[in-house]
């Protein structure tokens, strides 16, 4: 599954920008010491949390998804993301006060690389002209001069960071970095009973036929083959019309005992493929699904409180085991305000956060019936090898969360003035995924 993690935190601090009071930058919202952010700094800031979430899949265009409550606090999407937002300018703001207390400096090179990619604006998106990029950025609430100054205040949010904590965080210790992934996430395991399966060999009645492997441990394609498993499954053995002995297996479905899974002893499937070598898929019938859906009701239940049954049901049954730790095959990691667009990615993660530890739950979606469950966060995790996609961010996003602890000092000397917030919101704004 592709996964596109954006950190919220990190996002915002690269989304915020502080502007010295000036009148062409409209009237001011935040005022933290001698610093001003002005309304329209804070537009700009909710077009780029807009785009960043068009482009994670979410449908920032319908009207509805916006006025959609989110909660049962009466909080829709849109008044969500505009808090959001606002209050990742509330802790800029803080944290330039501790840059200016340190008495941290911006080099002048930096200041004339940022000029320098400005003028390839100009000259990329403006052809040549100040006006003709003002015009574009317009639609976001900004102009050149909010640009420059959001990128002199995110190089110095940078310097901040990597006076504190070392470039990339290298001033971690694996002790800070396990302490924050033991506050900042959850945890699950999952598996799917997929709407679709490998065409293969039936007999009259619909059921599967097994063929025998020969001495050398091979039949026709030699694909992997499942077969039903467990105390109850009969077998019996006949020799088809081309000499291959089929083995005919009988399980109850409604069983769950009667699980899936590979049997090295008695056979193979003989799977179909087209003539690229792909294997041929079909999809199960409305009756099938039905005992399906009702299979994956029963697995919630039975594993509800007891993940290392859910873990042996997930090697019997499921049907998108992945790589890794062989006792552990599906086991996924999340941390709150990572966007993802990945569809199914973003929807286990939510509804695992919505679960106790070891509570199961069973999910509809375009590929079958995925049963959920949370469980406990084991030791050292982010550490792993094979949990490495799951971890991108985690150094980055505990830098920003004891960025933010080192700041909480100076919120009280953040002022919104509330009477500028009326009218602005996420909605007002375009989707900005560029500037």
């Amino acid at each position: 599954m592709k996964k596109i993690f954006l950190p919220l935190l990190a996002l915002l601090l690269a989304l915020m920008t502080v502007l010295s009071g000036c009148a062409s930058h409209g009237k001011t919202l935040i005022t933290a010491r001698d610093e001003e952010i002005s309304v329209n700094v804070f537009q700009l800031y909710l077009s780029r949390m807009k785009g960043s979430l068009s482009a994670a899949g979410y449908r920032v265009s319908s009207a509805d998804f916006w006025k959609t409550y989110m909660d049962a606090d009466n909080t829709t999407y849109a008044e969500h993301y505009t808090g959001q937002v606002l209050e990742g300018l509330k802790q800029i703001a803080a944290a330039l006060i501790l840059y200016d207390e340190l008495g941290l400096k911006l080099d002048k090179a930096v200041e004339k690389s940022i000029d320098e990619w400005i003028d390839a604006l100009i000259d990329e998106v403006g052809g040549g002209s100040k006006s003709g990029l003002n015009s574009v950025l317009s639609a976001y609430g900004a102009n050149i001069t909010v640009l420059r100054d959001a990128a002199i205040i995110e190089a110095k949010v940078d310097q901040l960071k990597t006076h504190l904590y070392g470039e990339g965080g290298s001033l971690l210790s694996a002790t800070a970095k396990e302490d924050f992934y033991k506050s900042a996430y959850y945890a699950g395991t999952q598996m799917l009973l997929a709407n679709t399966y490998h065409r293969h060999d039936r007999d009259d009645e619909g059921q599967t036929v097994y063929y025998k492997k020969d001495g050398n441990g091979n039949i026709d394609t030699g694909h992997i083959a499942y077969l039903p498993a467990g105390d109850e499954v009969e077998a019996t053995a006949e020799v088809d019309k081309n000499g291959d002995t089929v083995y005919r297996y009988k399980a109850d479905v409604e069983i769950i005992g009667g699980a899936v899974a590979y049997d090295e002893e008695n056979g193979l499937v003989r799977y179909y493929y087209h003539e690229n070598g792909e294997p041929i898929t079909e999809e199960y019938t409305e009756a099938e699904m039905l005992v399906r859906q009702e299979l994956a009701m029963q697995i919630a239940e039975a594993c509800m409180g007891d993940e290392a049954l859910f873990d042996e049901y997930i090697k019997k049954w499921s049907d998108n085991l992945m790589t890794g730790d062989d006792s552990k095959p599906n086991r996924m990691y999340f941390t709150p305000g990572v966007y993802t667009g990945d569809d199914i990615i973003s929807t286990l993660s939510a509804e695992l956060a919505k679960l106790d530890v070891e509570e199961t739950a069973v999910l509809s979606s375009s590929q079958g019936y995925y049963i959920i469950m949370r469980v406990e966060l084991d030791t050292g995790a982010w550490e792993k090898e094979e949990n490495k996609t799951w971890f991108t961010g985690l150094t980055g996003l505990a830098v920003e969360s004891m960025l933010q602890k080192r700041c909480a000092q100076y919120l009280s000397e953040v002022w919104v003035d509330e009477e500028q917030l009326r009218g602005v919101d996420i909605t007002t704004v375009g989707a900005n995924t560029y500037y």
